[in-house]
């Protein structure tokens, strides 16, 4: 009857049989009859690569033995080429044997550590892990992953660490590159302070001073102590989804194909919310009983008017930008001068900038209104990113095609309510 093998058993009697067949008079049938059997038993065991990888460790040294042994044997006395003969006879098949127990190893176990005992230590997978890009892609196709790409996206979905994200997190060389095309199409999202925090985040957001502010004082006296008015603001987050549909055809498409189609499509959708989001989100928290400033001259912008819309700026953090929908900048400000003619518009060939406005970088943000600039201190913007994106995948019968969902958690807030201007360009 045959023997019942664990991955233990399995490994400690290789080991032994390899000891065995360095004995001269090792039973060669008993031993290829065994590591049959093992073989056998190795099939059904989850984990038969790394067992066979290392019984087999060694291989190498004790190949280069055997080879050792032959070439020494031929350069012995031609009255010996009997017993010569049956040593080659066996040491071919010893290496034969220790082939079949590396066999199963080949081609699967491609990082197998150690400790210092010998004993198999567990790969850890990241997001930026290759074997975890691959996976999940496998994975949302619907296709058959190697051994190397299940545990990756496996580790990768228990770990659910700010590292290491959580259940189909996309891939570090995707986030990468989605958030690049993001931030290439919506300027705003490139230029707010983004914590990723992966947790919900408070923020004190002041909003008075009431008494010991920085002053001069006397020699050798205090200032008045400080007493600040704080709020704080929760950024909890906010859902942001987008989905698409690929019939099952498409889903033939080559990995690369699919991880563009996914870029491209996520980054689209999903970058143009999360701008829309912002730009409301600072709609809601300027002050606008002071930094709302409307154009004297109906469809025409002045000088003064942005010079107006300058003057109401507080809190200074970082650079001011101008953002403002193509149509907008080209019909409005590019023909723009000052009151001696100059014109206040300079064009650049900076990336990302369409040009600069009284040393301002002007920037297209389409989700901001029509005939509006939104003028301000992007890095007064406080946005938290609980759940970076992310994709999910389903199977849709009824219709034969796979829905991919892209998901993120996001919020943000403007903690200084006067580092924003609004100006409007009237219309009637």
């Amino acid at each position: 009857m045959p023997k019942k093998y664990t991955r233990a058993k399995a490994m400690a009697r290789l080991r032994k049989l390899r000891e065995m067949l360095d004995e001269p008079d090792a039973d060669l049938e008993a031993i290829e009859a065994e590591i049959s059997e093992i073989e056998t038993a190795l099939e059904n065991l989850e984990d038969a690569a790394e067992g066979l990888a290392d019984a087999a460790e060694g291989d190498g040294q004790e190949e280069q033995r055997d080879t050792q042994e032959e070439e020494q044997d031929d350069e012995e006395g031609d009255g010996q080429d009997g017993d010569r003969e049956e040593r080659d006879s066996q040491a071919r098949r010893r290496a034969q044997l220790r082939a079949r127990m590396a066999a199963g190893a080949a081609g699967i176990v491609t990082r197998n550590f150690k400790d210092l005992e010998g004993s198999p230590v567990k790969t850890i997978y990241t997001i930026e892990s290759p074997e975890y890009r691959t996976g999940l892609l496998k994975k949302l196709l619907g296709q058959d992953m190697t051994r190397q790409e299940r545990d990756a996206v496996s580790y990768v979905a228990t770990t659910g660490d700010a590292t290491n994200g959580a259940a189909n997190v996309l891939p570090r060389q995707m986030l990468d590159s989605i958030w690049d095309l993001i931030e290439e199409q919506h300027a705003i999202l490139g230029d707010i302070t983004l914590y990723r925090t992966g947790t919900i985040m408070e923020i004190a957001v002041r909003t008075a001073i009431t008494q010991g502010d920085a002053a001069t004082v006397n020699e050798n006296a205090a200032n008045d102590d400080e007493i600040n008015n704080f709020i704080k603001v929760t950024l909890s987050g906010k859902d942001f989804s987008k989905h698409v549909e690929l019939t099952y055809a498409m889903a033939k498409m080559s990995l690369d194909a699919f991880e563009g189609f996914l870029v491209s499509e996520i980054a689209d959708r999903m970058g143009a919310a999360l701008a829309a989001d912002v730009v409301a989100q600072i709609n809601t928290d300027y002050a606008s009983a002071t930094n709302a400033i409307n154009s004297a001259a109906v469809k025409k912008l002045a000088f003064t008017d942005v010079a107006a819309a300058m003057a109401v700026l507080e809190n200074a953090k970082g650079q001011c930008v101008v953002y403002a929908k193509r149509a907008t900048i080209y019909n409005y400000l590019v023909g723009m001068v000052d009151t001696t003619g100059r014109p206040i518009f300079q064009v650049n060939a900076q990336e990302g900038q369409e040009g600069a406005l009284i040393g301002c970088p002007v920037k297209v943000e389409d989700a901001v209104a029509a005939n509006v600039l939104l003028i301000g201190y992007p890095q007064q913007v406080a946005g938290n990113m609980i759940q970076d994106i992310m994709v999910e995948s389903d199977k849709d019968i009824k219709k034969h095609v796979i829905v991919h969902s892209g998901y993120a958690r996001f919020e943000c807030k403007l903690v200084a309510p006067k580092a924003f201007a609004k100006l409007t360009v009237k219309q009637s």
